[in-house]
């Protein structure tokens, strides 16, 4: 089975100044195959740098960590336009749309997220909250 993470699921394994959403997120990720994306290897260094203040340095280190582990899913132009379609179907904004469209690229059957319908399923992807 392939999971997908978002962002904010891999940004609290870092952050324990919330320790429920810590240890939840920090359980996740060891098990079974992950992937992520382009888009939230980005992300991921903006919330380090910016909201944690990490050094360069250190968020180089997060991401040699995340891509030794992850299967990095790299954002393309047949990606963007599946996310333009997914955000006008269903109302997401297009770059939680983005993500969906990455997850489904990646013929993942779950994506772990904060940002989505909880237990909603989108073309065989089934969106998980593993904070509700």
């Amino acid at each position: 089975m392939k999971r997908f993470f978002d962002t904010n699921i891999i940004a609290y394994t870092y952050d324990k100044a919330e320790p429920e959403k810590y240890e939840i997120a920090s359980k996740l990720l060891p098990q079974g195959f992950a992937v992520t994306s382009t888009q939230v290897l980005g992300e991921l260094s903006n919330v380090l740098s910016g909201k944690f203040k990490f050094s360069w340095s250190s968020i180089k280190e997060v991401l040699r960590q995340i891509t030794s582990k992850f299967k990095i899913h790299v954002i393309t132009t047949s990606t963007i336009l599946k996310a333009v379609s997914l955000s006008e179907r269903y109302k997401y904004s297009y770059y939680d749309s983005l993500i969906l469209a990455s997850a489904i690229e990646a013929d993942c059957s779950i994506l772990y997220s904060e940002d989505f319908q909880h237990n909603q399923v989108i073309e065989g992807v089934r969106i998980v909250n593993p904070f509700l």
